[in-house]
């Protein structure tokens, strides 16, 4: 496996700062430094970071959050905020969120201690299906979801849509396979609709369900095999 892969594996970092770690020199494989990008380790070497042995987690724990909102998405906040970390208990804490829900966007978010599959769900080229409900003010027309589906400018030389738009009485659900910064508000705001309201109500084929405000559950170990499935992995 690639040095940047089984630290990845292990949650201490993504892919990408896990190159960052190497480069740095502050991975040992065998009690030497390893700087090489590229490097290949396997399951009998002992790897450390920043001086702590690595290790890759026994199984994968996946939990769902229903995150409320006003909540942020971080391990701490300067402001004083309650982050999604607060309504976990001592067990969950040192899990990752798979992506992110903007301080005011509530509904499903997922946590796991593999760092290779936070890093599937989320990468774009692996085109994981989230799902929404989004409520604006005016609502959305036939001829805007339209042009969303087909791509819209959301400034910054990026270009947010939705693989699939259903209109419903009041709202309308939005099926999305990136996971750009505020890409809804940002499409919306493009076309001139405030958002009222945003609820992400499935991830990876997992549904929300009737997990609670505030509460959470851990998945079940066919709902995690179903994640892995999807994700090669």
């Amino acid at each position: 496996m690639r040095l940047n892969k089984f630290i990845s594996s292990c949650g201490i970092a993504s892919r990408r700062a896990a190159d960052t770690l190497i480069l740095e020199g502050r991975v040992m494989v065998n009690n030497e430094v390893v700087k090489e990008l590229g490097s290949q380790v396997s399951p009998s070497d002992t790897v450390l970071v920043d001086g702590k042995l690595a290790h890759l987690p026994q199984k994968t724990t996946i939990i769902l959050f229903h995150k409320p909102p006003g909540c942020v998405c971080s391990a701490s906040d300067p402001q004083g905020r309650k982050t999604v970390y607060d309504y976990l208990p001592p067990g969950y804490r040192g899990l990752k969120y798979i992506g992110r829900l903007d301080l005011q966007s509530r509904g499903l978010l997922l946590f796991t201690d593999n760092g290779e599959l936070a890093h599937r769900l989320t990468h774009p080229s692996y085109q994981i299906q989230r799902s929404y409900l989004v409520w604006s003010e005016p609502e959305l027309s036939k001829q805007d979801a339209e042009r969303i589906i087909n791509g819209v400018d959301i400034g910054d030389g990026e270009t947010g849509h939705a693989e699939a738009i259903y209109l419903k009485k009041g709202f309308v659900e939005m099926v999305l396979t990136e996971g750009k910064n505020r890409e809804i508000r940002r499409m919306m705001e493009a076309l001139s609709y405030r958002i009222n309201d945003l609820k992400r109500i499935s991830f990876c084929g997992i549904p929300l369900g009737t997990t609670p405000a505030c509460d959470y559950r851990e998945l079940s170990p066919e709902e995690v095999q179903t994640i892995l499935k999807v994700c090669e992995l």
